[in-house]
């Protein structure tokens, strides 16, 4: 298959697994609230003239910093442009960031299926794109209506290894291209930069035995221009030396640099007739990489070197993408990179010869499947610490399925039906037992209270409840902000946004306040004028460690304090007071 049937194959399955979330998003409902956050601080941008790095509206109206680099901003306003006048803007974006699924799910299929083409034969390609595909660890991040970069920095990390794998033959022009993507990868999203690293990583590992400085320097190069460019046209909102770990910023282009210089060492090394040339030539990039590490430490603490520990634990603790995977999720999320793992420590201690026709890599082949299980240990370990990133391992297994059919069928040649089971215990054991796992998940308990019938609490027709409070601070969920800016015109105490802590913490502390005869200090702090609430069966996580006296147990049980007063309800369940006697 060629890489747009791949492509065709990808998106196609991506739209019949979400046939149940269609009428939904047609109807003009994101998946979640960074979707709506993306649409907003987009459509604030165009009408700014430029693209934006806050949102308007949010942190009790004095605006708030969205962390995100803009480079999938750029993208959603090209496809957004030609509907725009048809359309208008926020419809257009709305089709965008809905095309957004499909598309971003074809390329990762197309781009895995290509990235270990070397190595499997054409015929089993698909294997990898329909694994990537319908994988679980794939399938929760590229639900229709989810406007997010998720599914896209897998597939610039597959992009970025496939010119690996081919800059390992000493293909320059191929390592040139390893460093474009992966800073493209990093500008996407610096959550990408480990990976990208493997990838240059194994190209260090060749030079080992192997005189491979030019390739690293031209991948170097390519990883330095681009984020010199990016960081030129999309800089922090604290400007080009404000060392953000969480965005593109200086401290990405730093660590292409000191790349660059070690590169460049490595080229006058490899001209020496000395026996330590490789060790020594390795060691200098390990140094940079450590130079560069305790410059800018928080890059190694990831999402909790950005926030002061006591702050880091409440906010991250409401963010259910942050939280460890737990009992049927194990299996449902990384049984697909334990396989990846088993096979690669299989092929590194065993070595079976590649099937006929394929590209075996030159030099070592033990020690490059021994560090690809290596990557494949850290993906797993990533995904069982944090929901968000089960992904990196998922895709790591689709991409070895092809490879893992193409070694069975040369191992086994001279034995078809031997080859046809062990392809299909392949298959079953990668796309079967994480779906089997997720079937035979037991259903999630729901509380005494959800048996009685429960408001719907969807956001999707708050408007009109909301217009009298256009212009004002509406206290409400934190995960609600989002969509409120999306919808209505009213201004937002606090959502889950790391540079938006300040205003989360006083939406948390609101909702937690004791309510009494007089408004509270909290809801004063929060400069709320209206306070919004949807009655629930299940009690928020902002209150969950407290007795149940807190204004939000209050709103809950349908006794609000003296100090507020109803201004509205819909048929939603939402009701709306309004702050002061």
């Amino acid at each position: 298959m060629g890489l747009l049937a791949l492509f065709l194959l990808g998106a196609g399955l991506n739209i019949l697994l979400g046939a149940g979330h269609w009428p939904a998003v047609l109807a003009g409902n994101l998946q979640d609230p960074d979707s709506y956050m993306r649409l907003v601080r987009l459509e604030q941008g165009i009408r700014a003239g430029h693209l934006l790095t806050t949102v308007a509206g949010d942190q009790s109206g004095a605006g708030g910093m969205v962390e995100w680099s803009r480079l999938l901003d750029m993208l959603l306003w090209l496809l957004a442009a030609p509907l725009a006048p048809l359309l208008g803007w926020h419809r257009a974006l709305l089709a965008a960031g809905v095309a957004l699924g499909p598309l971003g799910v074809g390329f990762l299929g197309a781009v895995t299926a290509w990235a270990v083409e070397p190595f499997a034969l054409r015929r089993y390609l698909w294997s990898a794109t329909l694994a990537a595909a319908v994988l679980p660890g794939v399938v929760t991040i590229a639900v229709p209506g989810a406007v997010h970069y998720h599914v896209l920095l897998l597939a610039m990390i597959a992009l970025t290894a496939g010119y690996a794998v081919r800059a390992w033959r000493d293909d320059r022009w191929a390592g040139f291209l390893a460093g474009v993507s992966g800073g493209f990868a990093i500008w996407l999203t610096p959550e990408t930069m480990p990976f990208v690293l493997m990838a240059y990583t194994a190209l260090a590992l060749r030079w080992l035995e192997a005189k491979n400085a030019a390739v690293l320097l031209a991948t170097a190069a390519g990883c330095f221009d681009v984020l010199v460019v990016a960081l030129f046209v999309d800089p922090p909102a604290g400007g080009y030396l404000a060392p953000e770990v969480d965005r593109l910023s200086c401290v990405y282009v730093v660590m292409a640099l000191l790349f660059l210089a070690g590169a460049a060492v490595l080229l006058r090394l490899q001209e020496r007739p000395w026996p330590w040339r490789g060790p020594a030539g390795f060691a200098v990039l390990a140094v940079l990489f450590g130079v560069w590490v305790a410059a800018f430490p928080g890059v190694v603490l990831g999402p909790y070197g950005i926030l002061p520990p006591d702050q880091a634990r409440v906010f991250f603790g409401a963010i259910s993408e942050l939280r460890p995977l737990h009992g049927h999720d194990l299996v449902v999320f990384l049984f697909p990179g334990g396989c990846a793992l088993a096979y690669t420590l299989w092929r590194g201690l065993r070595q079976p010869e590649p099937a006929e026709g394929l590209l075996a890599p030159r030099g070592n082949t033990r020690l490059m499947w021994l560090y690809l299980a290596l990557c494949a240990a850290v993906a797993l370990a990533l995904g069982a610490k944090f929901l968000l990133f089960v992904g990196f391992s998922t895709v790591l297994g689709a991409a070895l399925l092809p490879v893992a059919l193409s070694q069975a069928s040369a191992s086994l040649a001279a034995t078809p039906q031997r080859a046809s089971l062990a392809r299909l215990a392949a298959l079953a054991l990668v796309l079967g037992v994480p779906e089997l796992a997720a079937f035979a998940a037991p259903a999630p308990k729901a509380p005494a209270a959800a048996l009685h019938a429960a408001p719907s609490c969807t956001l999707h027709n708050i408007a009109p409840l909301l217009a009298a409070a256009a212009g004002q601070v509406v206290l409400a969920g934190p995960s609600d902000a989002p969509e409120l800016l999306y919808r209505t015109q009213v201004k937002t105490v606090g959502s889950l946004y790391q540079h938006g802590v300040p205003g989360y913490l006083r939406d948390r502390a609101a909702w937690r306040a004791l309510p009494g005869r007089n408004v509270p200090p909290e809801l004063a702090a929060a400069k709320a004028a209206y306070v919004l609430f949807c009655p629930s069966p299940a009690r928020s996580l902002l209150v969950a460690d407290l007795p149940r006296d807190t204004l939000w147990d209050a709103l809950d049980a349908g006794t609000p304090p003296p100090w507020l007063t109803l201004a509205g309800q819909n048929q939603d369940g939402w009701r709306l007071y309004k702050v002061g006697r």
